[in-house]
């Protein structure tokens, strides 16, 4: 009656820091606010409410300009970010680390003629603040399906969002290389995302139930279930264990949980201790 927990499941390295540098500000006694959700979970962004940060949806709602506004880690762009410190407000950046490098590879390779390739999800928030790096020239697509109806591009430089499946990126490049005269890829799937995506197939394998904990709006934690779902015949994906299915979880033989990037330990940890209660019939 095996319960195991992913070693990655959780916040990831950006992720912890950007929160840790928030908390940190909000201590400081001045208003806090962040240029959208810091991160996609609605227990962080409750967490974070209750301490005083409060998400705005633009720069016009942050009302007081001895605040502090927070680039959230998905980044934004470069023109947003300028009207932020145009602004008066003081600006901390929070963009994950890994997302900058992202942002830097587009830039350097517009500026040698290159059209843009973002492999990951229109319309996400770090997607939007590539875009916003690659110009209104680039291309957004979510695999090899939509790059194969991508028009002929004479120099084209495929970037992923950073939380894009591996597996998907490399058969969309492949597509974008029949498509274009030169291509030049840039890898920014960044490691986090890889060791999560891997460790969570290998438990999806051997296990008869696999829970994926965090919000529906993440689009690290909707991946990972899809990985799991062609590899597990029984994945659920939830916020809380107020979602779960007792029935469900004890018939399981073995259960493997595991978790988005933005999804607190405590969450996962409410979420595992349930799971093993009620496999002991002590709920």
């Amino acid at each position: 009656m095996k319960v195991l927990l992913a070693k990655t499941a959780g916040f990831c390295p950006g992720v912890k820091k950007a929160l840790e540098r928030v908390l940190e500000l909000a201590r400081s006694g001045r208003p806090v606010y962040t240029l959208g959700p810091l991160v996609h979970n609605a227990q962080v962004l409750e967490m974070l409410e209750e301490k005083g940060v409060h998400a705005v949806a633009s720069l016009s709602e942050v009302p007081d300009k001895g605040g502090i506004l927070v680039l959230r880690a998905h980044g934004v762009s470069p023109e947003l970010e300028k009207e932020a410190r145009s602004r008066g407000v003081a600006v901390f950046d929070a963009t994950c680390p890994l997302v900058k490098n992202a942002q830097r590879a587009i830039s350097k390779h517009k500026e040698q003629g290159f059209t843009t390739v973002i492999v990951g999800d229109a319309g996400h928030a770090e997607v939007v603040g590539l875009q916003g790096w690659a110009g209104k020239d680039s291309f957004v697509v979510s695999g090899p399906e939509e790059a194969a109806k991508l028009p002929r591009i004479e120099k084209a430089h495929v970037v992923a969002q950073t939380t894009q499946e591996a597996e998907v990126f490399e058969k969309t490049v492949e597509v974008v290389r029949k498509k274009s005269g030169q291509t030049v890829v840039s890898n920014t799937v960044c490691k986090p995302s890889l060791e999560r995506q891997e460790e969570t197939a290998r438990l999806a394998r051997s296990a008869d139930m696999v829970i994926v904990v965090g919000s529906r709006t993440s689009a690290n934690t909707a991946r990972l279930a899809a990985v799991c779902r062609r590899l597990c015949a029984n994945v659920v994906q939830i916020e809380t264990e107020s979602e779960l299915d007792e029935a469900s979880v004890k018939a399981a033989k073995s259960v493997a949980i595991t978790a988005g990037a933005s999804t607190p330990a405590w969450v996962t940890d409410r979420v595992k201790d349930w799971v093993q209660s009620m496999r002991a019939g002590r709920v």
